[in-house]
């Protein structure tokens, strides 16, 4: 049976394409052509990125990319468990293992203690995350969608520029009662974004810096593929509806719809 790799290097020799022509054509570093062509790629926190230029290549091949993209998957997921069949388990010594549970004992002592004494006396309430999800200047707006169904009829009165503070938060395409409804995706964090439309030719892909934006008619029915669907945020009409996903979801052809809530 032949591999995704096999499928891939067989099509292109068939139309007399080299490694370098197709490096060149798809903007893809010859590295992770010869890795898709070799089967060379693990199930990784890197996945998400090979599946986007497999899919790339297979479109630019003219190949059925829906079954490439699945046996792909299988693929991956059948040799991570080949991998995990032939781990050796390690037999490890008793006074080893009571030698470790000291240490962590001793670990945990010490970061209890350190807590009690620096921090627990001068702030009773964890109110603090080392890591926000939301910048401090969006967190009030999207508070506020998601409470806005709950409180429709209180918001009649409530001018926009109160409910968005932030100019960057709002959508670089501005739209009017009678226009095209335009969906805006905001980076709270760096985040590799691509975007595919229904023929599934390739609209953006690329690693989008912190609050950075792109806006798109939504009508276009986008493909939208991510390595991290808790860093974007999503504006329908210049209006917050809430983060796409939760932090550290991997997203793989969602398409947005104007009831979109989250």
């Amino acid at each position: 049976m032949e591999t995704v790799g096999q499928i891939l290097s067989i099509a292109r020799s068939s139309k007399n394409l080299s490694i370098n022509d197709i490096s060149i054509e798809l903007k893809i570093s010859k590295s992770i052509i010869i890795n898709l062509e070799n089967d060379n790629i693990i199930n990784n926190p890197d996945i998400i990125f090979n599946i986007g230029h497999l899919r790339s290549y297979s479109n630019f091949l003219e190949l059925d990319t829906d079954t490439i993209i699945k046996k792909f998957k299988d693929q991956v997921l059948f040799n991570n468990h080949e991998e995990k069949k032939n781990i050796t388990p390690i037999i490890e010594n008793n006074f080893f293992k009571l030698e470790k549970f000291f240490a962590a004992s001793l670990i945990v002592i010490i970061f209890t203690s350190f807590y009690f004494l620096f921090i627990d006396q001068n702030d009773n309430e964890i109110n603090f995350a080392l890591v926000p999800d939301i910048p401090e200047s969006l967190e009030p707006i999207v508070e506020k969608a998601n409470t806005f169904n709950n409180n429709l009829s209180q918001t009649s009165d409530v001018n926009n520029s109160d409910l968005i503070t932030n100019s960057s938060a709002i959508a670089s395409i501005e739209t009017e009662e009678g226009m095209t409804t335009v969906a805006t995706l905001k980076m709270l964090n760096p985040t590799w974004l691509q975007l595919r439309d229904e023929s599934n030719n390739i609209i953006l892909s690329k690693l989008m810096d912190k609050d950075e934006e792109f806006s798109y008619e939504l009508n276009l029915n986008y493909n939208i593929t991510a390595g991290n669907a808790g860093n974007i945020l999503v504006l329908i009409d210049g209006e917050v509806r809430g983060k796409i996903g939760k932090f550290g979801d991997i997203l793989d052809s969602f398409i947005l719809y104007k009831n979109f809530t989250n």
